[in-house]
């Protein structure tokens, strides 16, 4: 490396200069040498930690947008799979009543939704994806609001565990206000309200794999979908509103 050269070259000069005989004022020049072989190894200090740091960052960065990647087809998969065995749902939802405000079908239903009063799901808080169960698959139950959950022993599908310093991932169906934004259809969001600065690269660097009407990285500000200080992914499985940019 030409700065660690450099300072072998000021090393060598300053020894010759410490050891000579010469008068007062080629002491003077040795101190000169000494400072300037300091400086130059401060620099070469500086010039292997900060590289170092960075590259940490963008490893962070890189295996978070991996791990939710692996996340979101995951989720997607139960999803797609649930509507592809039960096209037809459950007709009972939202029948007659506002219990779910512009539920789309056949999608799973809020895990906090009334719908499921007096079922074995009732009870359901946060609308955790890992709480969600598919519409029309009653376990032969013989009750349409008795739905089988999509993740857990009896599937074989697990939820994937959260990356640390996230929240769970949440999911919505249906049409109202979220953080401050109208939105209407369905999709599945993470966040994350530390100030880690790779987080929001990580949630930026995976949005840009995705097609721009597929997902939506939000720098949250209470308005915008996302909870103000908070870092969002949203995922959408059918989009409405906002409409696609």
């Amino acid at each position: 490396m030409r700065i660690n050269a450099i300072l072998k070259v000021g090393m060598r000069k300053c020894s010759c200069l410490l050891f000579s005989k010469n008068d007062a004022s080629n002491a003077g020049g040795a101190l000169v040498y000494i400072l300037i072989a300091i400086a130059l190894l401060a620099a070469l200090t500086v010039s292997f930690i900060e590289p170092s740091n960075q590259q940490s960052r963008s490893q962070n960065a890189f295996q978070i947008a991996a791990t939710l990647k692996g996340q979101v087809n995951a989720i997607r998969a139960a999803i797609q799979d649930c509507i592809l065995l039960y096209p037809s749902g459950d007709g009972t939802i939202n029948s007659g009543s506002t219990t779910d405000t512009g539920y789309h079908a056949p999608f799973p239903v809020n895990p906090s939704s009334a719908h499921f009063d007096s079922s074995s799901l009732d009870g359901k808080t946060g609308d955790l994806v890992g709480d969600l169960s598919c519409p029309g698959n009653n376990g032969g139950s013989g009750s349409e609001n008795e739905h089988s959950v999509l993740f857990g022993g009896a599937t074989g599908r697990f939820m994937p565990e959260k990356p640390s310093l996230f929240n769970d991932w949440t999911y919505f169906n249906g049409s109202g206000t979220k953080e401050g934004q109208s939105v209407d259809g369905v999709y599945f969001l993470i966040d994350s309200d530390k100030t880690d600065p790779y987080i929001g690269e990580a949630l930026s660097k995976l949005d840009a794999g995705y097609n721009q009407c597929e997902t939506d990285y939000i720098d949250g500000d209470g308005t915008n979908g996302c909870a103000d200080g908070a870092k969002c992914l949203r995922v959408w499985v059918k989009r409405i509103t906002p409409s696609c940019p």
